[in-house]
């Protein structure tokens, strides 16, 4: 007996049905049983954590928030720090004891002589009294953390005010060489035969010609991030209408 095409397809349409119910089925007995089996790891993993005792010692506990330091956020804090809050008072170490400041105050007087010299003026003598009077300021702005001019009364020397310049770097140490390489990038901003402005007026003093001593201080803040520099100038520069005479142009 053979069966129409009618027929053949009518069988392969229930074929198909049966196969395709059973499959679903199937699928669905799977995620009933994943699911319930999901449900009670959960439980048990929520479980051994509540009843988890760590073991004594630190090598095999898991850290505590307050001892997950990265570098890049100990910078982040640092940098977003107001001025203010840099220390109270100057990091107590070799960087401010006598021998130290003196290598610092003779490196300073000879990278300043070096640029007086190209600029064709006399050197200038390192003096005791001036470079306490620059000590002083810049242990105040170590303490401070703001970089800025000492009152006038600070500076009182005689019959005049001190010149000064200062400086500041962070997570750096501050060096003769640095400070003074600093200052002399405003050469390019100086307008030679002019009188000077603020924006060059650390430049102007350095080769100041009438200038003949200087004193050398440097500071470094309580938390170590920060470094001061000062250097005062006796006789002071920066004065209107005798900059041509003391700011010398050369070629």
């Amino acid at each position: 007996m053979s069966l129409t095409t009618t027929q053949i397809s009518l069988c392969f349409q229930a074929y198909w049905s049966m196969w395709l119910e059973n499959a679903l089925g199937g699928l669905l007995f799977m995620g009933v049983h994943i699911g319930i089996a999901a449900f009670f790891l959960k439980k048990f993993i929520m479980k051994k954590a509540i009843n988890y005792q760590p073991t004594s010692g630190t090598a095999n506990r898991p850290f505590s928030p307050s001892e997950i330091h990265t570098i890049d956020d100990t910078n982040q804090d640092q940098m977003q720090r107001k001025p203010g809050s840099r220390g109270s008072s100057p990091r107590s170490d070799n960087s401010g004891s006598p021998e130290y400041m003196d290598d610092f105050a003779n490196a300073t007087l000879e990278q300043v002589n070096n640029v007086r010299v190209k600029y064709n003026v006399s050197p200038v003598n390192l003096s005791d009294q001036l470079s306490t009077i620059a000590q002083r300021w810049a242990n105040h702005m170590a303490q401070t953390g703001k970089l800025e001019h000492s009152p006038a009364e600070m500076r009182s020397f005689g019959r005049q005010i001190l010149g000064e310049n200062y400086v500041s770097t962070f997570q750096t140490e501050l060096t003769a060489s640095k400070m003074v390489k600093k200052w002399m990038k405003e050469r390019f901003s100086y307008q030679f035969g002019s009188n000077g402005r603020r924006e060059t007026e650390n430049f102007t003093q350095l080769i100041w010609r009438a200038t003949q001593d200087i004193g050398v201080g440097r500071a470094r803040s309580a938390d170590g991030n920060w470094w001061y520099g000062v250097v005062v100038f006796d006789p002071p520069g920066n004065i209107a209408n005798q900059y041509a005479n003391n700011v010398p142009f050369i070629t």
